[in-house]
């Protein structure tokens, strides 16, 4: 008998390593991957940062003005905003996501000045920003007025960098007007007669 169960194991073991010998090491339903084969450069997000890629663009609705890519999202955003029951008044605009019920500073330094002004979180078009609206006549709003480059900060939010520009100076004093733009310098002296000196008396 002892024979007899020693024979059955040998004959099993001999099943066995036929049908692992047999076996296909490569399934027809397997999937070979050449890893040396070269794939596509992963997608990745870049934040354009040159200036000279941004301009000041009249929104159209002619009462704004906007810092930002030609023809792309604006970045910062000065509106005028003119009643004929109160003086007009300008909302800076910075086009950032804002937590509903912040509030920060945004500063802004260029032109020889440092402007430190408030904004908090609006709500408009679905979606939260940060706005803070100034009387037109504000002193901070001359920062926005000179020549020079500027450097607007928000915490949280980055920092833009303005390339000087004589558009936010001319949009300022427009608004400053009640939306009348300013009058052209003439180019030569009048010829009134009602400021000539007076002409000698005629001789007796």
């Amino acid at each position: 008998m002892a024979l007899d169960r020693s024979c059955v194991v040998l004959l099993l073991a001999s099943a066995l390593l036929s049908a692992c010998g047999s076996e296909d090491p490569t399934p027809a339903h397997s999937q070979r991957i050449t890893l040396d084969r070269p794939g596509a450069p992963p997608q990745t997000f870049a934040i354009e940062t040159e200036t000279d890629a941004m301009a000041w663009q009249v929104r159209p609705d002619g009462r704004s003005l906007a810092w930002g890519p030609p023809g792309g999202a604006p970045q910062l955003t000065l509106e005028c905003m003119l009643s004929d029951e109160a003086e007009p008044q300008i909302s800076i605009i910075r086009h950032v996501a804002a937590p509903p019920g912040a509030q920060a500073f945004f500063a802004v330094l260029g032109n020889g000045m440092a402007a430190r002004m408030k904004v908090e979180a609006a709500l408009s078009d679905s979606e939260w920003r940060w706005e803070g609206s100034y009387p037109a006549s504000a002193a901070q709003l001359d920062v926005f007025t000179g020549p020079r480059d500027i450097t607007a900060t928000l915490p949280g939010g980055g920092m833009l960098e303005i390339a000087g520009s004589d558009l936010p100076r001319q949009f300022v004093q427009w608004c400053r007007n009640g939306g009348v733009d300013e009058p052209a310098e003439e180019a030569g002296v009048g010829t009134d007669d009602t400021n000539s000196p007076p002409a000698d008396p005629p001789a007796a």
